[in-house]
């Protein structure tokens, strides 16, 4: 199909919306977003961009870009059921996919459904290979876990150290990665809080949302991105930060705990198994270059691209 590609307006978020709901539901057979809302957030924040297809007030497709510094990120990509199979996403994707290059992004990712060859074929064809596994993980929280750290909403004075602290921890690990634009979102657009371990300069810090409206949903505390600070003594700081965001999840009346790994990040993942978290959803992440990124054995981050 011939449609415009153009940047989402406002009035084109309650049809975004439902398409998204109605592809992912068309999908996996059941509706799996319940009350969350991923594009409302992203859409009002300022490192993101959203694209769309369609008449205006009533888009039949869209697609996020999000912007890490130098890793830029794509998805979700949703497009109306009854067009699968038009091309719609294929337009979405290239103009989704030269954003990102105008960006600067030097490292490109996307995460897509592990069993779904047809997605990876769509993504191959603008240069996204699948790499290692993501797994969704989630634990269930009592109310009564011990709560560790600092929330970044309670710092009054130094607030802006503390973040450019976060800022050298991901530096620290992959030169160019920022995620300063997640921090603002979730406090300035009140999505939640980001918890922070160590002392006067943060060693690791969690981007945590919750409740409904947010990327989590009702009685979710959901990790979006966390890092710790590499080096001795890494492994340790994140099973604090871990406990940390149990500690935040108990505060916030929070019943489960949910963050993504990604599996070659291997001694994170194995902590993250011996602490108890279980894997509800595995999928499949997709890189642009076809390099490891920030995904390595010995690299404690916590995140999830969709």
């Amino acid at each position: 199909m011939d449609l415009e590609v153009r940047p989402l307006a406002a009035a084109d978020l309650d049809g975004a919306d439902r398409v998204l709901r109605a592809a992912f539901t068309a999908f996996h057979g059941v509706d799996v977003l319940a009350d969350t809302d991923l594009l409302r957030s992203r859409f009002r924040a300022r490192h993101t961009a959203v694209l769309c297809a369609g008449p205006s007030g009533a888009p039949v497709a869209s697609i996020v870009a999000t912007r890490w510094g130098s890793v830029g990120l794509l998805g979700p990509l949703s497009v109306e059921p009854r067009l699968w199979g038009r091309g719609i996403a294929s337009s979405l994707l290239a103009a989704a996919v030269e954003l990102l290059d105008g960006w600067g992004a030097t490292h490109q990712g996307l995460f897509t459904f592990a069993n779904s060859p047809r997605h990876h074929a769509l993504y191959q064809r603008f240069g996204f290979w699948p790499r290692f596994l993501t797994a969704l993980m989630s634990s269930a929280v009592t109310g009564s876990e011990p709560r560790f750290g600092r929330r970044l909403s309670a710092v009054d004075a130094g607030r802006n150290a503390l973040v450019e602290g976060c800022v050298e921890i991901t530096e620290a690990i992959r030169a160019g990665l920022d995620v300063r634009g997640e921090i603002d979102a979730v406090l300035d657009l009140g999505l939640g809080d980001v918890v922070l371990v160590g002392g006067t300069a943060p060693d690791g810090f969690a981007i945590c949302q919750t409740g409904p409206g947010t990327e989590a949903g009702s009685g979710i505390a959901y990790v979006k991105f966390a890092a710790v600070r590499p080096g001795p003594g890494a492994g340790a700081t994140f099973a604090a930060l871990v406990d940390a965001c149990r500690g935040y999840a108990a505060q916030v009346g929070a019943h489960r705990l949910t963050l993504g790994v990604n599996t070659a990040r291997h001694q994170a993942y194995r902590r993250l198994v011996a602490a108890g978290m279980r894997t509800d959803m595995a999928g499949v992440t997709m890189h642009r270059p076809n390099a490891p990124g920030y995904d390595t054995p010995d690299t404690y981050i916590l995140d999830d691209w969709r």
